[in-house]
């Protein structure tokens, strides 16, 4: 995105939307990162001038992405991890990732930025914060592993 003269805008967002086949199963109000990597490998030859040391693409590893929200009664994001938990094959499911400003929320507006999670799944799910008889607000932290992370920027 840019902005007069080929400045780039910096995005904000303050919810974070999960959708699987197109229904909004989840809403984040943390995204607390994107990670996707490929590991760098020595390479190491010898030649007419000497030994050359270089980098090369080793290793890939698969995207996450880690979300987090105050608990509600919504249960998919725990249904969906006892399914994988059970080892369900259909618990790979290709979802939605859509980010959405303060000024375009789920309801009224398009996404600033949507991430396709191709064949996700919750590898990890944590419910901390609990403490009897505080009022601080119980978060569910969620992880998801996918194969492939496409990015979609919004309309």
């Amino acid at each position: 995105m840019t902005v007069g003269g080929g400045n780039p805008t910096v995005l904000s967002a303050s919810t974070f939307v999960i959708q699987v086949d197109g229904i909004q199963v989840a809403t984040f109000s943390e995204l607390n990162g994107i990670s996707t990597e490929v590991e760098a490998v020595e390479y190491i030859a010898t030649g007419p001038e000497g030994i050359l040391h270089t980098k090369q693409y080793g290793k890939t590893r698969p995207p996450s992405v880690t979300l987090k929200r105050g608990l509600d009664t919504q249960t998919y994001m725990w249904s969906w991890h006892q399914a994988v938990l059970q080892g369900d094959p259909g618990a790979r499911k290709t979802c939605s990732l859509q980010l959405f400003s303060a000024s375009s929320s789920p309801k009224s507006g398009q996404p600033i930025i949507t991430y396709l999670l191709e064949n996700a799944w919750p590898s990890r799910l944590e419910i901390g914060g609990l403490m009897a008889g505080a009022s601080e607000v119980v978060f569910e932290t969620v992880t998801l592993n996918c194969d492939q992370i496409l990015m979609q920027p919004g309309a």
